[in-house]
């Protein structure tokens, strides 16, 4: 092992596949058992969360650290649409930003006003071999009124919780509060990129912010994770703003969809019932709002103004979405449903429907899983039930 390596940095290693709770019962000789036990736990996060990460010699001081952080996944994205000469991250965390924004610019600085946290990623940087990166333990508000450093990317991800711990999302209710600071933040460099909570109204944003040119909205594996805004000091019209619905794919796919707002009002969509083939478009479509736009951008028919599923005679290829070959369409009634799931098991989802899934799967007597999809649905002609299986092979 490197001889970076404590003794407590070996033993958490020795023991990273371990139940963290029996590590937490157990003597570990000098090593307090809640520290062991945190660390194993946030090390199997890690695992999960940023592979490239996931080796002995690393130190996280608060699981929370953890928990807030970017994956890998989403902060390689980032990273990705920017380059130059210098960067700093605000808001910095535990650092998988930062550690990915370095392999992009020449010097990056690491702002974090936690001064623990600080010097726990300084040092895991030093293990990690980053060595482009400087480490400033304050504010971002702070670090801003004393900088005098020019720089040609700003990036924040303002803390979503408040004094008492509970989430917050609105931007004002964020810290640091990026409407306070924005004309300092665009004074410090031409482009600020901020990331914020999937649950903020993206047009309700844009219209705070005043000063965006791009939007991007990133999914993983279907959930979506966060929205991501780039402020200019030159900017389009509100209604011309590029919105991107990036999906990221467990196969390393990447699913891109992009739109604005102006699109999506002068976009002209027909409505239809059920026809051979059935779309669900993928979070990020969804959450960037791009319901009539999705369905011109491919000539399908949506089932309803309010559900946003999508329909079509013919097999629509390479689409951000999953597609299903519709096998039947009936009334919501267990006896009507039960003719077409002869083994009694179907993954159950419900759009624009009065009952929950649980609720649906309740009352036609289902078990959950399998490879028939059940659709509980408002469309044009009223309530029913549509059952397919998966069509992502024919292209």
């Amino acid at each position: 092992m490197p001889s970076l390596l404590t003794p407590l940095h070996q033993y958490i290693w020795q023991h990273r596949d371990d139940d963290p709770q029996r590590l937490a019962l157990a003597k570990h000789g000098e090593h307090a058992p809640a520290v062991v036990a945190a660390q194993v736990a946030a090390l199997q996060k890690l695992k999960r969360k940023v592979p490239a990460w996931y080796q002995p010699g690393l130190y996280f001081p608060a699981a929370i650290s953890v928990e807030q952080a970017s994956s890998e996944r989403t902060a390689r994205f980032k990273a990705a649409l920017f380059s130059g000469e210098k960067m700093a991250d605000l808001t910095g965390g535990l650092g998988v930003d930062t550690f990915f924004f370095a392999q992009r610019f020449a010097a990056s600085i690491h702002v974090e006003q936690n001064a623990e946290l600080s010097r726990a990623v300084q040092q895991n940087f030093g293990q990690l071999g980053t060595t482009n990166v400087q480490f400033v333990c304050d504010t971002a508000e702070s670090f801003l009124e004393k900088n005098t450093a020019a720089f040609d990317l700003l990036y924040l991800d303002p803390a979503r919780r408040d004094g008492a711990g509970g989430r917050v999302f609105r931007l004002e209710d964020c810290q640091p509060d990026v409407l306070k600071i924005k004309d300092l933040l665009l004074r410090t460099a031409p482009r600020v990129l901020l990331k914020t909570a999937p649950l903020l109204d993206i047009r309700l944003a844009m219209e705070q912010l005043k000063v965006v040119s791009n939007v991007w909205v990133v999914a993983v594996d279907d959930e979506c994770r966060e929205v991501l805004y780039l402020l200019e000091r030159q900017s389009p019209p509100l209604n011309e703003v590029p919105i991107t619905a990036v999906h990221l794919l467990k196969d390393g796919t990447v699913q891109i969809f992009q739109t604005s707002l102006k699109e999506e009002q002068q976009s002209e969509v027909s409505f239809a019932a059920p026809q051979q083939y059935l779309y669900e478009p993928n979070a990020a479509v969804l959450k960037a709002g791009a319901f009539r736009s999705f369905a011109a951008r491919y000539g399908l028919s949506k089932l309803h103004p309010n559900t946003h599923l999508y329909t079509s005679a013919e097999y629509t290829t390479h689409i951000p979405a999953r597609v299903f070959e519709i096998e039947a369409v009936c009334k919501y009634d267990r006896k009507a449903v039960q003719a077409f799931i002869p083994k009694g098991q179907a993954n159950i989802a419900t759009r624009n429907f009065p009952d929950r899934p649980e609720q649906v799967r309740q009352r036609l007597a289902l078990r959950d899983g399998g490879e028939v999809y059940l659709f509980a649905v408002t469309d044009v002609e009223g309530r029913k039930i549509v059952v397919g299986r998966k069509a992502n092979e024919h292209g």
